[in-house]
């Protein structure tokens, strides 16, 4: 059985489906501390006027667990998000489609911030198809230790053989420890082709919303399914 294991990023790119469908077994990991350079826990990249930009949630640089992060107050910061992507994507050919979508999980009332980018995470599972077990970290009531033991030791609570990791981590893995507890570890390899952006060239790495409001769910999916 292959499990990943990931923090709850806010609208977060394709790869980050692609490898919740690549697994059997996905788990959402919120007792870890938010990251001092955090660059994707809590900010999502997008296009506005064919640059690169960032829509980033008002936490502040607060070093705490992800758990407990808290939403701010209100509701300006969830209306100011949606005039900068009404701002950087009318124009483009299924924004009318997705509006109110967005909007929607936008509104999401809740008071964690790994609730509510969970939400948006399961929204798109359902919407985009990809049916798989998800679990969260702190559901499990346990200590899981820090760094490559917090990983294998998540990996054995759900009995996983292999652990699928992004490929950026190989740095840091140690994977003679995890051979050591009988995991094996794998690295994604997902580069998903270009599609069409307003941009001049194709740029990757965006947020989910660039993609959705460029090509609609049903191309989303394959773009997702297609490693």
């Amino acid at each position: 059985m292959i499990v990943s294991i990931h923090q709850p990023n806010f609208f977060p790119w394709l790869g980050f489906f692609n490898k919740i469908n690549s697994s059997d077994v996905f788990i959402f990991l919120t007792e870890s501390k938010r990251s001092k350079n955090d660059k994707y826990l809590t900010r999502s990249l997008i296009l506005n006027n064919y640059s690169k930009t960032y829509l980033s949630m008002p936490l502040g640089p607060k070093q705490k667990k992800i758990k407990t992060l808290e939403l701010p107050a209100g509701r300006k910061w969830r209306v100011d998000m949606l005039n900068v992507l009404h701002a950087s994507y009318s124009k483009s050919s299924y924004y009318e489609d997705v509006r109110d979508d967005i909007e929607e999980l936008l509104m999401f009332d809740c008071q964690y911030f790994y609730e509510f980018s969970i939400n948006i995470i399961y929204f798109f599972m359902k919407t985009l198809n990809i049916e798989k077990n998800c679990f969260i970290d702190k559901d499990f009531n346990k200590e899981f230790g820090e760094a490559n033991n917090r990983l294998i030791n998540l990996c054995n609570e759900v009995k996983a053989s292999k652990y699928l990791s992004g490929i950026g981590a190989k740095s840091y893995i140690d994977e003679e420890i995890f051979l050591k507890n009988e995991i094996d570890v794998v690295y994604q390899d997902y580069f998903p082709r270009p599609y069409r952006q307003l941009s001049n060239e194709f740029i990757p790495g965006l947020s989910i919303i660039d993609v959705l409001f460029n090509c609609g769910y049903y191309e989303t999916e394959k773009l997702i399914k297609s490693s």
